[in-house]
């Protein structure tokens, strides 16, 4: 069995992680834990275990996607967890976190893999989205008539002032703001309520995102890749 650690920054990027290996993995058998790391200044930080989920009998991967509950946290909690995950046999681990608030991306790369090991003997992947995980989201085109009936990539187009179909989402500043005004339009909202989050994740095709929207974002490609990689690896 391949195991496979993620460290997200919250509960969007833990909800989406979730929903792509189900659908990039889904035709293996793979089983997910989900923790959200718990205390900090005063108390050590510890991981809660939240939902496990085991999708066939015999399982190739196991995924344990952790919510870091912040930004900051990504870095540092793989960093703290890499002895317990080598004990445990991990073979990879990615991280995935925003640039936003941050508007320096330069300097966010510059220190993107800071305090995390360079010697390690578990590959750490640390994906950076630009600017916001939702700005993947919003370059899913079709998705729009399935949260409203009266949106429509031309409502999108408008709004974001850009064509998400064929230009790069990570031009945008705020991208969870604009899918929200986008949203707006249609007679409802986007926040980070699980079920606003839940809502739009489940209405991407993921199809759509592996063969094309990947080619105009290159932060969810470098997710995707990661992934790739991870079949290619077990095929062989």
């Amino acid at each position: 069995m391949k195991k496979i650690a993620l460290f997200v920054e919250g509960q969007t990027e833990q909800i989406f992680a979730e929903k792509l290996i189900r659908e990039v993995i889904g035709r293996y058998g793979f089983f997910i834990e989900k923790y959200k790391f718990m205390g900090g200044k005063k108390t050590a930080r510890k991981p809660l275990l939240l939902t496990s989920h085991d999708t066939y009998e015999n399982s190739e991967y196991y995924f344990v996607i952790y919510d870091c509950g912040g930004e900051g946290k990504v870095q540092s909690d793989i960093r703290d967890s890499l002895d317990s995950l080598r004990e445990e046999s991990f073979s990879l681990v990615i991280g995935i976190r925003d640039v936003f608030p941050e508007t320096n991306i330069a300097k966010v790369r510059q220190y993107l893999y800071f305090g995390v090991p360079a010697n390690s003997d578990i590959p750490v992947k640390i994906i950076l989205a630009v600017n916001e995980t939702e700005a993947w989201f919003l370059a899913e085109e079709t998705h729009y008539p399935k949260i409203a009936k009266k949106l429509s990539l031309e409502t999108a187009n408008e709004i974001a002032g850009i064509d998400i179909s064929s230009d790069s989402t990570e031009i945008i500043p705020h991208p969870s703001d604009i899918l929200k005004q986008v949203y707006i339009r249609g007679g409802t909202t986007y926040d980070k309520s699980r079920e606003k989050v839940e809502r739009t994740i489940n209405a991407l095709d993921y199809e759509n995102m592996y063969v094309n929207v990947r080619n105009r974002n290159s932060s969810l490609n470098e997710l995707l890749t990661c992934l790739d990689e991870v079949i290619t690896a077990s095929d062989h």
